[in-house]
């Protein structure tokens, strides 16, 4: 079986959110602690399939163990949809597994190419 093409939701102009979808670009990011770590920046979609695959996630500046990143760069993360929890009331995105004290064990997103270890390393941080 092959890997998805993954694209950025903002390169595709006719792509449309499932009816009742939402969009949580501009969400903050909570571990189970409730405890903020980051915001949704992008969404990675499969255009074939038609489906959010990943919410990729902008780490706060200064989460302990993190490096800071290169000048002009942030430090990002993808996130598996199946992975998270969206919560439309309180516009947030909860990720029981990860907290801000063990965010740095997550393996950061560097490329927009996945390596194919990527996953396999996302998941095992997650746990699932």
């Amino acid at each position: 079986m092959s890997s998805p093409i993954l694209r950025r939701m903002r390169d595709l102009p006719d792509f449309e959110m499932a009816t009742g979808d939402p969009d949580p670009r501009g969400w903050p990011v909570r571990g189970g602690d409730g405890q903020a770590f980051g915001t949704v920046v992008e969404l990675l979609v499969d255009p074939e399939s038609r489906r959010v695959l990943y919410l990729n996630v902008e780490l706060e500046r200064g989460l302990p163990g993190v490096p800071a990143p290169a000048p002009h760069t942030e430090t990002q993360i993808l996130l598996p949809l199946a992975a998270v929890n969206l919560d439309t009331e309180g516009s947030s995105v909860f990720v029981t597994t990860l907290r801000r004290d063990t965010i740095s064990s997550y393996p950061p997103f560097v490329d927009f190419i996945l390596p194919t270890e990527f996953e396999s390393a996302m998941q095992q941080a997650l746990g699932i």
